[in-house]
């Protein structure tokens, strides 16, 4: 899940597969899958995410990084 303010990173992400929030704007873009006016939002417009957080208490986390040059 990618969450960014800016329209062109959403839409790349999107290009590469990710589910994507964009945050800062409430309507949905091309390439948005969800917008929120705020992080602060975060828990009504996605409750999925805790709900799947309480279902996978026994998956272990994994954190990526990736290293960006711009």
């Amino acid at each position: 899940m990618f969450f960014d303010d800016s329209i062109r990173n959403i839409q790349t992400a999107k290009l590469t597969g990710l589910t994507t929030v964009l945050v800062g704007l409430t309507q949905r873009k091309n390439g948005v899958d969800y917008a929120l006016g705020s992080i602060h939002n975060i828990k009504e417009a996605l409750p999925e995410l805790w709900e799947l957080v309480n279902k996978s208490k026994d998956v272990q986390k994994i954190a990526i990084e990736t290293p960006v040059e711009a």
